[in-house]
């Protein structure tokens, strides 16, 4: 009943100011000033702050619980209303190579219908992958401004604290399914930490902001959540090559070793990562001198599931796979008690084939060199170049986790974040070659 409360009340609000004139907010920058913003951009700040809320009496939308699940329900609502806004925002969507790609990447899961099998579970989950396109094109032309873009990342990092509070504590007991599940939230965190870097290293230093990165690293460790933690060193890494450059290599194989003596050092880890064997018990030296086989490795049945899946659905139909929807069709209509592939491109291939998982990869690497051409520059100033961090290495942690997780499915709090940061890029440095133009014809 709260998460129905909660649902209604939101989608109330966001739909109110996405049809006003204008909204106040507190101005990031000078907290003792208070900023006119026009309502859709006060819609989208409340659409960021609040992608992690799942609103599911599964507690993430497995669809499995008592009560009503408002989990699907609530990303169509949410793709309704990006429709919406970029019909009545007074500016148009910015395209890019990154959305440019993407668009055809949906155009091929549309394409991949016509021989699937799997009738609305595809549909099902083109509305998924659509989420992050439709998020893209609203931040482009939501955000211009670099208030705005603060006003998004702040409110984000609360609302993620927020989660942290509520699924780590009794609290979490009253508020049953109203977050994301840890799982999926501590791959969100992976685009979070990057937000709180960029604030630090670009906004005063205050030591409050490198804290609090360090305090989203908290729930993978005390879930032992493996995907979690590679997610959000990849993105910390990521961030760190774009801000420092080369001269950031050893920091990055510093951060890459700690997490490695995570795996090794702390027991709960070792014991997941490793099949449990005392009398051989591996170590960091089993690593360096390649002793570590696929077969020691704890992989939680996920190997025999993506057998399976590959011998229906990918074999003979490598190119083009089985359709879209073809892998969720057969595992929630089958007895088993596993409902997911827990591996993104597994199902990317046998989905979509080889075609479809490439298409997917391509619109990472283009965004990524997007976002390194413009850090790497002198001509843009440090908001946008932080924006492009924030991408960069939210989309690096997501694509990291889908190895071995279902990213895809936890859409709306995990893949939307960093494509939306970097829709905000595209929107933010529209903007500045707008301002150069009107200079440059002395208007």
């Amino acid at each position: 009943m709260l998460n129905l409360l909660i649902f209604l009340v939101l989608n109330a609000a966001m739909l109110i100011y996405m049809y006003r004139y204008s909204a106040r907010m507190k101005n990031p920058i000078n907290s003792q000033q208070y900023l006119l913003l026009e309502g859709p951009e006060m819609f989208f700040i409340i659409l960021m702050a609040t992608g992690t809320l799942a609103l599911s009496s599964s507690g993430g939308g497995h669809g499995s619980g008592s009560g009503f699940n408002l989990q699907a329900i609530r990303l169509m609502v949410l793709e309704v209303f990006c429709v919406l806004v970029l019909l009545v925002s007074s500016r148009k969507p910015v395209w890019g190579i990154g959305t440019v790609l993407y668009l055809v990447y949906i155009l091929w899961l549309v394409y991949s219908m016509s021989y699937s099998q799997a009738g609305q579970y595809g549909w099902r989950y083109i509305l998924k992958y659509l989420y992050p396109l439709l998020i893209m094109l609203v931040a482009s032309a939501c955000v211009r401004d670099e208030e705005v873009f603060l006003g998004v990342c702040l409110w984000s990092r609360r609302i993620a604290l927020l989660s942290i509070i509520v699924l780590m504590t009794p609290i979490g007991n009253l508020l049953g399914g109203t977050f994301w599940y840890l799982t999926a939230l501590n791959l969100h965190y992976s685009t979070i930490v990057c937000v709180s870097l960029a604030m630090f290293f670009f906004y005063g230093k205050d030591w409050k902001d490198l804290v609090i990165a360090i305090l989203f690293f908290m729930p993978c460790i005390t879930s032992v959540h493996r995907t979690g933690l590679l997610a959000i060193f990849v993105s910390v890494a990521v961030f760190a090559f774009f801000k420092f450059k080369w001269i950031s290599l050893p920091y990055i194989i510093g951060v890459l070793a700690i997490g490695v003596a995570i795996v090794f050092y702390v027991p709960a880890f070792h014991d997941k990562m490793f099949w449990k064997d005392t009398e051989n018990e591996l170590t960091v030296q089993d690593l360096r001198e390649g002793n570590i086989s696929e077969e020691d490795i704890r992989n939680n049945g996920r190997q025999a599931v993506w057998t399976m899946l590959k011998a229906e659905f990918y074999e003979g139909h490598e190119l083009k796979g089985s359709g879209i929807g073809s892998c969720q069709k057969l595992l929630y209509e089958h007895d088993a008690v596993i409902k997911q592939t827990h591996g993104d491109y597994v199902q990317m291939q046998c989905d979509t084939g080889d075609i479809g998982m490439l298409l997917y990869i391509a619109i990472a690497v283009a965004i990524l060199i997007h976002c390194i051409v413009i850090c790497f520059s002198n001509t843009y100033p440090t908001y946008i170049k932080a924006c492009a961090m924030i991408a960069a290495g939210g989309i690096a942690g997501c694509y990291a986790g889908m190895y071995s997780d279902n990213v895809v499915t936890y859409t709306m709090a995990t893949t939307s974040y960093p494509f939306a940061f970097y829709g905000m890029l595209l929107g933010m440095k529209a903007k500045l070659t707008e301002g150069i133009r009107v200079k440059e014809r002395g208007l």
